[in-house]
């Protein structure tokens, strides 16, 4: 995947879990991306409407989720349908098989106490404002049940965010954001037990807690220094 798209997602990902919970998942990547993506960023997501409202213009689910991607990517209607029967977006999976897939986990990571899963798109694909979904999360043990509040479409980039009915905190809440073209999605789920994030390319990644991913340089300094002046 492009650097740019990751960029574009991330930075997506950040902007909705930041107005919905503070700061939910802190964006750490400071490059500028060209212009074609900060247009895509400057526009104003489509919400999706509240259940029901869809049936005027489609007539059963899988057409509406179809229509949902249809500028830019064609979802596999089979696919779809079997998806609607089914809740859990994930499941563990063998290290072995997700270090051999596309996002090439570094050995720190392999050792870092992230939890690897292997991740089914086509779950939420086929689900829309008002529905639920299941989401094991290994590193605190539990399955999430959560219930999807808002949809939103940018572009190639749809994402799905909303509640934790497990919970009752205000700080329960979820954030997932796909691509299809890449196959690549981020998620941010926050509990009372703890933060965690969500990457998979290719059906294949991880779950770790937020803080993991955040290291300091060997130096201890967490702030860029200017170069000297000439």
């Amino acid at each position: 995947m492009s650097i740019t798209r990751k960029h574009a997602l991330a930075t997506a990902l950040a902007l909705t879990a930041a107005a919905t919970v503070g700061l939910f998942l802190v964006e750490r990547t400071r490059a500028t991306a060209p212009s074609a993506a900060a247009s895509l960023l400057a526009s104003e997501p489509a919400a999706e409407p509240a259940a029901g409202a869809g049936a005027r213009t489609a007539s059963t689910p899988v057409d509406a989720f179809v229509a949902r991607r249809s500028a830019t990517f064609s979802l596999d209607r089979t696919r779809l349908q079997q998806a609607r029967a089914r809740k859990d977006v994930l499941q563990l999976a063998d290290p072995a098989r997700v270090a051999a897939g596309a996002l090439k986990p570094t050995p720190r990571q392999m050792s870092d106490g992230r939890q690897f899963v292997a991740y089914d798109a086509y779950v939420l694909e086929a689900r829309g404002v008002g529905d639920e979904f299941e989401v094991y999360v290994p590193n605190i043990g539990l399955t999430l049940h959560g219930v999807i509040d808002t949809v939103e479409v940018n572009g190639d980039i749809v994402r799905w965010s909303g509640t934790f009915e497990d919970f009752n905190s205000t700080q329960s809440r979820f954030s997932i954001s796909q691509t299809m073209i890449d196959d690549y999605v981020l998620g941010s789920f926050d509990t009372p037990m703890g933060s965690y994030n969500l990457e998979a390319k290719n059906g294949l990644g991880w779950i770790v807690e937020q803080g993991a991913d955040f290291h300091l340089p060997a130096d201890g300094k967490d702030y860029l220094q200017a170069a000297p002046r000439r």
